[in-house]
């Protein structure tokens, strides 16, 4: 059972977090192990592993990027964010060479709270372009679309994923400056 089945949903990433939650809040009080005290050791078993299994859905579905994160991860698809985008190159080695500027303390308030607006607004495009590809999938997906159109659509969505997950990884890396 994956975890959109686990609360009903089809495969789709525009999920209402009220909708979301709402289904969290009712399956955990159905399979909540209190509940399963005088239960059978199978029954208890299954009211634990439900509990867990409730729990991480609802974590991974609820936050949107790590969403698509797990439906391209069930599609097949696996985000590569080990290597730096060729889109992105040049703009992640400028990047890297500030942050170490930073990280050497060889840089000023105002170039640190620079580097923090660039990577804040680079992460802000991917959100935003991550947004747009989720709505495009639940189009394709709610009109039939055939499969090749849809595995185009995992695709960009798994490309943008790898995209931001370099600048995810520069802003956690000057949080701490």
């Amino acid at each position: 059972m994956d975890y959109f089945e686990v609360f009903g949903l089809p495969r789709v990433l525009g999920i209402e977090s009220a909708t979301l939650e709402r289904a969290f809040h009712d399956l955990s009080r159905k399979y909540h192990p209190d509940y399963f005290t005088t239960a059978s050791e199978a029954e208890q078993a299954q009211a634990l592993r439900m509990t867990a299994l409730l729990n991480d859905a609802y974590r991974t579905l609820r936050h949107p990027v790590r969403r698509v994160e797990y439906l391209v991860s069930l599609e097949g698809f696996k985000p590569d964010g080990s290597k730096v985008p060729k889109s992105l190159l040049m703009e992640v080695f400028e990047i890297n060479e500030k942050l170490e500027e930073v990280k050497t303390g060889n840089a000023s308030v105002e170039e640190i709270d620079s580097l923090r607006a660039l990577i804040h607004q680079k992460r802000d495009k991917f959100d935003t372009e991550l947004q747009a590809a989720s709505q495009e999938w639940d189009e394709l997906l709610k009109s039939g679309a055939p499969e090749a159109k849809r595995k185009e659509q995992l695709a960009k969505l798994t490309e943008i994923l790898s995209e931001s997950s370099y600048i995810r990884n520069l802003e956690r890396d000057l949080e701490g400056h």
